[in-house]
């Protein structure tokens, strides 16, 4: 009997689990939409994001409703063919969504390189800029102090 409801129970865990992601990716967009300070390529970056993560989240919901469905469908039971055939395609659907999944980890992996290379170069020509001020502030004190040692004093 606890068998009964083996395939159901592991279909509307997965399902549920899509449905938990796909409002995660809708919370987060809303996030993004209304954040006024992300730059054009940012916006398209995470745009592309969403909808690969949306794409993944449908599809995990869709290979949960097919779990649950094994136990139901009675050419399931009395066809091993056919049973071989949907067990072969769920786990093809499974293995698709593993590389989806990879795939947008790959994405997000370059896009956060890409930014921290940005950010380094950034950095470093604000150090830069910085460090010639110092040295133009050091010169003018330089300057001053000379001036001062030259000049006679009246006293």
């Amino acid at each position: 009997m606890a068998t009964d409801y083996m395939f159901i129970g592991v279909g509307a865990f997965v399902w549920f689990f899509g449905i938990a992601m796909v409002s995660w990716h809708v919370y987060r967009r809303r996030r993004f939409l209304s954040d006024a300070g992300i730059s054009p390529p940012e916006l398209k970056f995470l745009e592309q994001q969403y909808h690969r993560r949306m794409q993944t989240s449908a599809l995990t919901i869709t290979l949960g409703a097919l779990i649950s469905m094994c136990d139901y469908l009675p050419q399931f039971k009395s066809s091993p063919g056919f049973a071989a055939t949907y067990v072969m395609s769920l786990l093809l659907l499974s293995m698709w969504l593993v590389l989806l999944a990879l795939g947008d980890a790959v994405a997000s992996r370059i896009h956060i390189s890409q930014s921290l290379r940005k950010n380094r170069q950034t950095r470093q020509a604000l150090q830069e800029a910085i460090d010639e001020l110092r040295q133009k502030q050091a010169d003018a004190v330089k300057t001053a102090d000379e001036r001062r040692m030259i000049a006679p004093r009246n006293g």
